[in-house]
């Protein structure tokens, strides 16, 4: 309950000290009753620390008998007693044992409300409520007051010493802590200006890595196109030729023809004697410059069992007339 001393502080002690001494005097000498008549209490209101709260003349007392119901229901702990006597000014008179008090100018009286704590301090455990204390009472409380407002000069001195201790800690903390967080700022906006450098380093490597791709498949396209055009030409220019030689051959032909390619094909089989399921093979290569079919002869030799490569062993070339079928063995003019 120290804490709630010092909360309060001097001046209000000091000014409650003064109303307890005039109304105590006015009730020793029975003087005259003041015209304006209001019940007031001592406390602390908006930082004002001579402020006088207006009451009713038995509030006080109605807030006695609110803490008494929660002593008989065991809910009177502290913060409940702080919190119903708010604004109320109040001494401490033993180890668990507090006084509030109030001034009660309508029936020239001195009210106390006397609060006893259990032993754990925790919860209250007796309310006693004096509406007209006597002199001796009053007498008393002063002097507890007077000796109270002794201790809390000290304390509020001490207090105020500790506070200004705290005070240039707190500054010297908060500067610490400004200079931390001012290097932890500079260290991460060296870190960022460090990976922008290196993301712009690699955005322009990407950059150039790219055009250059893109000049070496637009010179693998122009190597193309120009090899496409190149094979167009040759194409173009061996089918004009094809078409010259068809139209040579053509003037060349007789009018009409009387043996097939096939035929041509046959007749070199019978006049060589190769049978069907001979191993040579007899097939239609090409015409000659006259027209005639040349028959190749061959037979087909392999190299290599396991990989199947072969060559062409050639018996010989024979050229066939397509008008009557003659033929005539040309395998020296190496076809």
């Amino acid at each position: 309950m120290k804490m709630l001393k010092v909360a309060f502080g001097i001046p209000l002690l000091a000014v409650l000290l003064a109303g307890c001494s005039d109304e105590s005097s006015e009730t020793v000498s029975q003087k005259e009753e003041s015209a304006e008549k209001s019940t007031a209490v001592h406390t602390k209101e908006n930082g004002n620390k001579t402020a006088v709260k207006e009451s009713s003349p038995n509030t006080l007392q109605t807030k006695a008998s609110t803490i008494k119901k929660a002593v008989n229901s065991k809910e009177a702990d502290r913060d409940y007693l702080l919190n119903v006597m708010n604004g109320y000014q109040y001494i401490q008179v033993g180890d668990n044992q507090y006084i509030y008090y109030g001034i009660n100018q309508e029936q020239n009286v001195f009210c106390m409300m006397e609060v006893n704590f259990d032993a754990s301090g925790d919860y209250v455990e007796n309310i006693n409520f004096v509406d007209n204390a006597s002199e001796e009472q009053i007498a008393l409380l002063q002097n507890q007051i007077q000796e109270q407002q002794k201790q809390l000069s000290d304390l509020e001195q001490q207090q105020m010493e500790k506070e200004l201790d705290d005070y240039y800690a707190q500054l010297e903390e908060d500067r610490q802590k400004e200079e931390e967080a001012q290097a932890k700022a500079d260290a991460e906006a060296e870190a960022q200006a460090e990976a922008d450098r290196k993301a712009e380093e690699e955005r322009l490597a990407e950059e150039e890595k790219k055009q250059q791709e893109e000049e070496e498949a637009q010179a693998k396209a122009d190597e193309e196109e120009a090899q496409a055009d190149s094979e167009d030409e040759a194409q173009t220019e061996s089918e004009s030729e094809q078409e010259e030689d068809t139209e040579t051959l053509e003037e060349e032909e007789p009018a009409e023809q009387t043996v097939s390619q096939e035929q041509a094909i046959q007749l070199v089989r019978d006049q060589q004697g190769i049978s069907e399921d001979s191993p040579l093979l007899v097939e239609y290569d090409h015409l000659d410059d006259s027209g005639n079919y040349i028959i190749h002869v061959y037979e087909s030799v392999v190299d290599n069992e396991e990989t199947g490569e072969e060559h062409t062993a050639t018996q010989g070339w024979y050229q066939v007339s397509p008008s009557d079928g003659s033929i005539t063995d040309v395998t020296v003019d190496g076809y």
